[in-house]
């Protein structure tokens, strides 16, 4: 059930406390109130609708009108209609409202659960106009951020490529991070340095990281860490190979292990 008004207000929802038993020894609810549900933007509005089908409410029973006082230091006294549930379901298919038919669902719902005592169904829970609303504005802000710093960070991948002399490769900017090579996690010192200090390479390393759970970050951390270990182990390989000169030997074995990680073929 629609349970907001066009302002984007919250709309009541009739419960069993909205029945008196106490007038005439049956069951009735204030007109307000079901003015209220019905969505009626001021619900004394209501008791222009009941004096027009006056003659009709009273074949369905008698209407009472009780006699309230406005307020504690007098004024003039406000007259109440309460409607028995033949009344209460007459005036919802009068009322034109976009909530009429479901109120008038929930109105037989009401005396019926009064009458009999069993419990009422619980309310499907759902959000006003103003909170949907305000959850798009959050969703466009979200959004034309994360375009914001997408755009950056692919015209610096451009800007870097013109800069060394190579064609903007279009089809990979615009590819999505899936096909795009992993990045591996940013060494702990770049973490706080300003972006607009990095190279390009450095700055998406950065962007990429941020944006990441804490399990991928974990994840691409243990791989900075087995990089670097492989790094420190190249420079040892250099200094070795210089010292014997067996160049070929050992580029072919670095060769033939890069063919296997483009393979994807796990390393014995």
């Amino acid at each position: 059930m629609d349970s907001m008004s066009d302002d984007g207000q919250a709309l009541p929802v009739l419960s069993p406390t909205d029945i008196d038993t106490t007038i005439n020894h049956e069951p009735r609810i204030l007109d307000l109130r079901l003015a209220a549900a019905l969505g009626f933007r001021k619900p004394r509005d209501i008791r222009p609708l009941i004096e027009r089908h006056r003659e009709a409410l009273e074949r369905l029973g008698e209407v009472c009108l009780t006699v309230r006082q406005t307020s504690p230091n007098g004024g003039r006294p406000a007259a109440e209609f309460w409607l028995t549930k033949k009344q209460a379901v007459y005036l919802c298919t009068k009322a034109e409202t976009e909530r009429a038919t479901d109120i008038t669902i929930a109105v037989v719902e009401l005396f019926d659960a009064v009458t009999s005592g069993k419990a009422l169904p619980t309310p499907a829970a759902s959000l006003t106009k103003a909170d949907l609303d305000a959850i798009d504005r959050r969703a466009r802000e979200l959004g034309e951020a994360e375009e914001r710093r997408v755009r950056a960070a692919l015209t610096a991948d451009a800007l870097d490529r013109v800069r060394q002399g190579q064609p903007v490769d279009v089809a990979m900017l615009l590819a999505p991070p899936a096909a795009r090579p992993l990045l591996p996690a940013p060494a702990p010192s770049l973490i706080g340095t300003p972006l607009s200090d990095l190279p390009f390479n450095e700055r998406s390393l950065i962007l990429a990281y941020r944006d990441l759970p804490p399990t991928r970050k974990e994840q691409l951390s243990g791989l900075m860490g087995a990089a670097a270990t492989y790094t420190e182990s190249l420079r040892g390989l250099w200094t070795a190979t210089s010292a014997c000169g067996m160049w070929d030997g050992i580029a072919a074995m670095i060769d033939s292990h890069a063919h296997k990680f483009h393979q994807r073929i796990p390393i014995g």
